[in-house]
């Protein structure tokens, strides 16, 4: 496994861990949680985009 793929595997393990960290000691309601989790998961899947895009040009040069 080359550094990038461990620093991308590291941000991933992060990233759910601290959603995960977030919902079990955020004291709110249902809906809210709901509405926090979609964001979070929004703003993942645009870093993971992100993350893959730049990979993909790494790999043209």
């Amino acid at each position: 496994m080359s550094n990038g793929q461990k620093i991308f595997v590291s941000f991933i393990v992060g990233a759910a861990a601290g959603v995960v960290a977030g919902l079990l000691l955020a004291p709110k309601s249902g809906k809210e949680t709901r509405q926090k989790i979609a964001k979070k998961a929004s703003e993942i899947k645009d870093a993971l985009e992100t993350r893959l895009k730049s990979f993909k040009k790494e790999e043209t040069y």
